[in-house]
């Protein structure tokens, strides 16, 4: 390369890299605020709602999410982590998709979810709102293996 070709060259380059900004602003961080724990959310969410209130009973016989009334929160906390029951009853040990969803998959709920999900049930889940979302089961289509 001769010496005018290396200086358009260079001269190219010098003036490219002037173009590029080194003042580029960094983007924008974005910081999510943490919002308060919903234990309505939750119950939805984790699908409470759903087996204890949105599933044809002959499909799966959950009791009403009323229960949750009669359980302290420890009680709660332990059934959520374990299947057990309040009354000792291990729900996993005999099969029941309480028992294993518990172990499989609520046991991983912080003690601040399961704590939020106590006191939504405790204090504004009603038997009137299991009602109403039993009521839904009949406006969702059944199940392809209950058609005749």
């Amino acid at each position: 390369m001769n010496r005018t070709a290396f200086l358009v060259v260079a001269t190219s380059f010098a003036i490219f890299l002037s173009s590029c900004s080194t003042d580029a602003s960094a983007p924008p961080v974005i910081v999510a605020t943490p919002q308060p724990l919903s234990g309505e959310r939750l119950v939805y969410v984790v699908g409470c709602v759903n087996c204890h209130h949105q599933t044809p009973k002959e499909i799966l016989n959950a009791p009403p999410l009323t229960i949750v009334k009669s359980y302290s929160l420890p009680e709660f906390k332990t059934l959520l982590k374990t299947g057990v029951t309040r009354n000792g009853r291990d729900m996993y040990a005999q099969g029941s998709i309480m028992g294993i969803v518990a172990r499989e998959q609520l046991s991983y709920l912080t003690d601040e979810e399961a704590l939020a999900i106590h006191e939504f049930l405790q204090k504004s889940w009603t038997a009137e709102r299991g009602v109403k979302e039993e009521a839904k089961i009949a406006q969702f289509p059944p199940p392809t293996f209950m058609k005749n």
